[in-house]
């Protein structure tokens, strides 16, 4: 396995509590590893420390040939990612524009998104004449729009309804199969992380460690039809005993 992500007894404490103790993983490079554990456990808080956002207290972490410019990251609150006085195609543009990528370049890429994913919305409204799922789907955009060899998801989907969620991981798997990045995503629903991952790291109550690797050998791309499959449910059998353990329930 080649690592793109390598992270050695991190430590992460908040009000004299212990978050992460010890905690060490690899994450392999060109796969879609889920984090998935119980509430509290630091999954969002793993994301922020690797992507430089919150400090560590102690251990390393290394990310293999890491470029700023091609790494993006989707938050939870996406919403408030988005840019209100931005038209929506000068949202996504932004991080082009940082990059002083010409404005054929950006129109090049946007369109390149927009014909993968298959859906239309008018770029010169704003951000917030767009519905919920339609701005998620901006967001999106915006952090696949430099082509990113890392990408960090954090838990992207839990404000949708049932039907947008399910596009989005589509648009997701689509993306990932077209240009095969590492990315790492949290979520808490065990559906979610089934369907998306190549691997499920499952994590233990606080103080924080890996409780299990699960491997997923359904092949991509996953569709409705996967969610009904056998071999999808022996998987998320496992992830659910695994994290009967961490919760002792």
């Amino acid at each position: 396995m080649i690592a793109a992500i390598s992270v050695n007894n991190l430590g992460k404490s908040y009000n004299q509590t212990e978050l992460l103790k010890d905690f060490n993983l690899d994450i392999e490079a060109g796969k879609i590893t889920v984090i998935f554990g119980p509430n509290g456990s630091g999954k969002s808080t793993l994301l922020n420390i690797l992507s430089g956002i919150v400090n560590k207290d102690a251990g390393s972490y290394h990310i293999k040939d890491f470029n700023h410019f091609q790494f993006s990251y989707i938050f939870q609150n996406y919403r408030e990612s988005l840019l209100p006085w931005r038209k929506n195609f000068d949202n996504v543009a932004l991080p082009l524009e940082i990059q002083n990528k010409s404005r054929q370049e950006i129109k090049q890429r946007v369109e390149e998104l927009q014909k993968l994913f298959d859906f239309k919305f008018n770029w010169e409204h704003y951000p917030y004449e767009l519905s919920g799922g339609q701005q998620q789907i901006l967001a999106f955009i915006r952090a696949l729009v430099t082509e990113p060899k890392i990408l960090f998801v954090d838990e992207p989907f839990s404000a949708l309804d049932y039907e947008n969620n399910l596009r989005l991981r589509e648009h997701l798997q689509k993306y990932y199969l077209a240009f095969k990045p590492t990315i790492l995503l949290v979520t808490h629903n065990i559906e979610e992380a089934v369907h998306l991952a190549d691997k499920i790291i499952v994590l233990s109550k606080r103080p924080t460690q890996v409780l299990e690797i699960i491997d997923n050998p359904l092949p991509y791309p996953r569709t409705l039809q996967s969610l009904k499959d056998e071999q999808f449910h022996q998987v998320k059998d496992k992830v659910l005993s695994a994290f009967q353990k961490a919760t002792n329930l």
